[in-house]
């Protein structure tokens, strides 16, 4: 084993600052299990702006009463903030039901909703619950997919590929695992997704030794990659049959493995660090897509930065011709960054978006907000492209900011066109049984998984009162609709006002 080189870069924000509890994980970062690594240390680029223009609200909005992003805390203790706040983008319908926990999908008119344990075995519903909007003003609950993977706990593992049409999820259980992988069928009917991979005849589902936490698909939707937090763990399923799912590669990587894209031809993989510092990883999976004997992957190029932690996931795209990737912070205000991949060795930072709460002069304000609302605060944590190919807009969730929308034609130049921050669910808690917001510590557990903690975030490990929600799903575009699930409000239909989008 040798050390990675890695060049951290700051921003205009300026450097991270944050508490060491002891050693934990985020020591030396070595290459463990990746052949020859390839490449130099990459330099990310100067320092550029993370300051995005607010939305310029038309009728019909209930704009923010702070800051951009913000749920002020005198909104929280009135109740103001039972009663949401909407910039050109307004509710079609939601079904709430038990709550969404943490991170569900889309497909078709139906969104499916993500497990954690307990809840998966213990919800009124268990299981993935598969709401259906056909009738877009009268969702309904169509079915459960019960399942060894849906009921151990799907967190970020729950992925439909478009194409194919098959939904996928890993039985993560208490954060990081993976044994058993389900696989069904939404193309046919997505209200009534069908199982492929069950054991004669049971709903029995694949076992085998891979990691869950993350997981994401190829674009030919060849393979479902899957990633865990602990040790860099990364695997491989081939899903050319997938009623017979099957391991095909099962390393380590050198980082924290969070987040998992895979580029057009299924030659890159890129992976997001959940430790010290913030990064994502390139890497050359080339062999993996070929089906090679004995493949490997093969480290590309890396960048890190220090104005946030927990990097959450990357996606590459092209916009004018050129190769890009987005990189988006599920903690420490970090944000979304735009990165040009012409040079893949040395990918080079083009823009960062940050809200006007996530800014350092505004420590303050965050603190008194969240001091009693979970972990997740004001933090980016999914985000979607209209397209990959010249995309026009970037819908987020982002939290307790809700669920944000930028224009991204001119990446030098973003604006944020639209937001919904869904109402705060005061009061229901017992009946959001889903809810990972609800009802899981999600503080101590991230505590004690890096071992440090941001000086300037609150660390709140009690139980959360339910003033603003958690939006942490990725949303999913459809005309001038959006498809989007938050932990308390469940799953929502949004639609589009004042003609702010399309673009």
């Amino acid at each position: 084993m040798r050390p990675v080189a890695r060049r951290t870069v700051s921003g205009e924000d300026g450097p991270g600052r944050w508490r060491r509890a002891g050693a934990g994980l985020a020591g030396l970062i070595l290459a463990v299990g990746l052949g020859a690594a390839g490449g130099s240390p990459a330099v990310a680029g100067a320092a550029v702006s993370a300051k995005v223009p607010r939305a310029e609200c038309g009728p019909g909005s209930r704009p923010e009463t702070g800051l951009q992003g913000q749920v002020p805390l005198k909104d929280r203790k009135s109740g103001r903030s039972k009663r949401g706040y909407e910039c050109n983008l307004e509710l079609v319908s939601r079904y709430q039901s038990q709550g969404q926990a943490t991170v569900g999908a889309a497909y078709g008119t139906c969104q499916y909703l993500g497990t954690i344990l307990p809840s998966a075995v213990t919800a009124k519903k268990r299981g993935v619950n598969v709401i259906d909007f056909k009738n877009p003003k009268k969702p309904k609950l169509t079915t459960s997919l019960v399942s060894p993977a849906t009921l151990g706990g799907t967190w970020e593992t729950l992925r439909v590929h478009e194409g194919r049409g098959l939904l996928a999820a890993v039985s993560v259980g208490a954060a990081v695992g993976g044994f058993f992988v389900s696989v069904y069928d939404v193309k046919t009917d997505c209200a009534h997704p069908r199982l492929l991979n069950g054991i004669k005849g049971t709903q029995l589902t694949m076992p085998g030794a891979f990691p869950g936490h993350e997981a994401a698909w190829s674009p030919d939707g060849r393979t479902y990659w899957t990633t865990g937090l602990v040790g860099g763990v990364v695997a491989a399923l081939d899903m050319t049959n997938p009623r017979k799912p099957k391991v095909v590669f099962n390393g380590l990587t050198d980082t924290l493995s969070h987040g998992v894209h895979v580029s057009p031809d299924g030659n890159r993989l890129f992976i997001a660090n959940s430790g010290i510092p913030a990064g994502i990883s390139v890497f050359d999976s080339s062999e993996i897509q070929r089906r090679k004997p004995d493949a490997r992957l093969r480290l590309v190029s890396k960048v890190s930065w220090d104005d946030g932690i927990v990097s959450q996931y990357a996606h590459p795209f092209t916009q004018n011709g050129r190769t890009y990737m987005i990189a988006v912070d599920e903690l420490g205000s970090g944000g979304v960054r735009f990165f040009d991949l012409t040079n893949e060795r040395r990918p080079k930072l083009v823009r960062k978006i940050k809200l006007e709460i996530n800014r350092p002069e505004h420590t303050n304000a965050r603190k008194a907000d969240l001091a009693k609302n979970g972990i997740f605060g004001y933090d980016s944590h999914y985000c979607t492209m209209d397209r990959t190919v010249n995309p026009t807009a970037l819908a987020c969730g982002w939290a307790q900011s809700g669920i944000r929308v930028f224009d991204i034609r001119d990446l030098e130049r973003p604006s944020e066109i639209a937001y919904f921050n869904p109402p705060a669910q005061v009061g229901r808690r017992a009946k959001l049984t889903n809810s990972a917001h609800a009802f899981v510590p999600f503080g101590g557990y991230f505590s004690d998984l890096l071992n440090l903690r941001p000086d300037d975030e609150p660390l709140y490990t009690g139980e959360t009162d339910m003033t603003a929600d958690w939006c942490m799903s990725p949303p999913r575009f459809a005309g001038s609709r959006l498809y989007v699930a938050c932990d308390d409000n469940g799953a929502l239909l949004l639609r589009f006002r004042n003609g702010v989008y399309p673009l």
